[in-house]
């Protein structure tokens, strides 16, 4: 295992700071008692997928906007395949495979080609965003999804900047 190259109070600053921070939303989310609360796991998305990438500074509009843009392409996901299976006389399970090659290969082209070098440049997040709508049953459950993984973002930048401004102060 690799030596841990962090001093004693950096990982003190980490652990405190962002348990704070999930205690926080956990509350809000299990008290608000509503719809919402059920997609607190959507702000572990966002925040391990921001984590995961780095959570650069600078990048936070990056990774919102490509999430976003990911529940439109989970409209495709979503209803592709029927919309397939309508027109063409094949069997469903045929048509969602095609539907998924062919908004998979396009998704990839796009923004890779196209998009990389601007605010929606974060494809791990435009994923994130697609397998939250498939993990959640389906694409009305969009508007939660999304603003919970969105929260999960703020959060994991937002601690990262505190836990600099501690680092900082030592």
């Amino acid at each position: 295992m690799p030596e841990n190259k962090l001093k004693n109070s950096t990982i003190k600053n980490i652990a405190v700071t962002r348990g704070l921070a999930f205690a926080l939303v956990t509350a809000v989310y299990i008290y608000m008692d509503n719809t919402l609360s059920g997609y607190l796991w959507c702000v572990y998305v966002g925040f391990f997928l921001s984590m995961a990438l780095g959570a650069r500074k600078g990048a936070m509009l990056n990774y919102i906007l490509s999430t976003l843009i990911g529940y439109g392409w989970a409209f495709l996901y979503v209803n592709l395949g029927g919309w397939l299976s309508a027109v063409f006389p094949v069997k469903v399970k045929l048509c969602i495979v095609i539907a998924e090659f062919v908004l998979t290969a396009s998704l990839l082209f796009i923004h890779l080609k196209f998009l990389s070098n601007t605010k929606l440049n974060v494809i791990p997040a435009v994923f994130a965003a697609i397998a939250t709508i498939y993990a959640s049953g389906g694409y009305s459950a969009a508007p939660y999804c999304a603003l919970s993984v969105v929260i999960g973002i703020v959060m994991a930048f937002a601690t990262g900047r505190i836990i600099s401004k501690l680092e900082e102060k030592g």
